[in-house]
């Protein structure tokens, strides 16, 4: 996909080129009139003197070019995720076990110990 805008991005630059080459007197006769007034100008000499500076029209371009970025867009997402997943379990694996008080034995021990005393969140002792 990234090869054929290539060529047709190489393609566009040589037809200017050769256009650019074929018409150079016509547009130097151009360049002069450009510097008068834009009323005294034909159309069709303003629309010469666009192509000349700037070439394609941004709906010409869009075009030529049908084919959307969307799968290469999704792909670089999915593999953006996928890096991101792997980096978070590889530092999961690497970091410190949590505290003591996390453990299961801790967490039985603490509600029996509740049990135990008749601990009551809602009402004192």
């Amino acid at each position: 996909m990234a090869s054929r805008r290539f060529t047709s991005l190489i393609r566009s630059v040589r037809r200017a080129e050769a256009v650019a080459k074929a018409s150079e007197g016509e547009l130097a006769a151009l360049r002069q009139k450009e510097k008068l007034p834009w009323n005294q100008l034909s159309n069709t000499e303003k629309g010469e003197l666009y192509r000349a500076s700037y070439g394609n029209t941004r709906k010409e371009l869009l075009a030529k070019h049908e084919s959307s970025d969307t799968p290469q867009v999704l792909l670089g997402v999915g593999i953006g995720l996928a890096a991101s997943f792997l980096m978070f379990k590889g530092l999961q694996m690497l970091a410190d076990p949590g505290p003591a008080t996390l453990a299961d034995e801790w967490v039985n021990a603490e509600k029996e110990h509740a049990k135990d005393t008749k601990a009551n969140p809602l009402h004192e002792h």
